[in-house]
Order: C-alpha cells, then sequence, then structure tokens
C-alpha cells in the first residue's frame, strides 16, 4: 500500500511541476486572392454592383468581402449581399469606384 501511494503521489507531484505552454492562436485558413467573376453593371446612385460569376462555381456568402480591380491596378471593395441571380450576384460598394469590366477578387 505503501508503494502504491508513493507511485500516485509521485504522478500527482511531477505533472504539477512542468510549464504548460500558453495556447497557439488559431489561425486562419488562408485561401489565395481568386478570380471570381466580372462586374457587368455598376449603379452609383444605389452603392451597389452587379458581378457576373460567369461559370465560376463559387458564390460569395452575403457580408462576403470582396475587391474589383480595374487594368491600371485601381482597387475597390465591395460586400456580397443576398440578391443572387445566378449568374449574377449583387454586392455593396464599399469604397472605390468601381468599373464596368472590372475582375472580382475574393
Amino acid at each position: 500500500m505503501l508503494i502504491f501511494g508513493l507511485t500516485i503521489s509521485g504522478i500527482l507531484v511531477s505533472s504539477g511541476c512542468t510549464p504548460t505552454p500558453p495556447p497557439q492562436p488559431a489561425r486562419a485558413a488562408l485561401t489565395p486572392p481568386t478570380v471570381v467573376g466580372e462586374i457587368a453593371v455598376v449603379d452609383e446612385e444605389k452603392h451597389f454592383v452587379l458581378i457576373d460569376l460567369e461559370s465560376n462555381l463559387y458564390v460569395p456568402l452575403p457580408g462576403t468581402e470582396l475587391q474589383s480591380r480595374n487594368a491600371a491596378g485601381k482597387i475597390a471593395h465591395l460586400k456580397g449581399s443576398p440578391e443572387q441571380k445566378r449568374p449574377f450576384i449583387a454586392a455593396d460598394i464599399v469604397d472605390g469606384d468601381p468599373a464596368v469590366g472590372d475582375q472580382v477578387w475574393r
């Protein structure tokens, strides 16, 4: 009985003496920027665009942050909205000046 007691107390003592490493922050899955479509319509008055997804299988969820880029590299920030009718989806213009023909990236 004495040996069993020493073994248990030895385990308890040794397990409490080792420092515990701090928890690592969760790493977000990084996805490389990808072209999802092209701007087909810009409504500057209502601050939204229609994005033609063409044959792209990816459909951004409402609230997804997107960017449009023109040939000169000018960027506009967009936010996916719930209005979707394949192959088109709507996105709100957050800032910038998107134009018809700009590529849309996620």
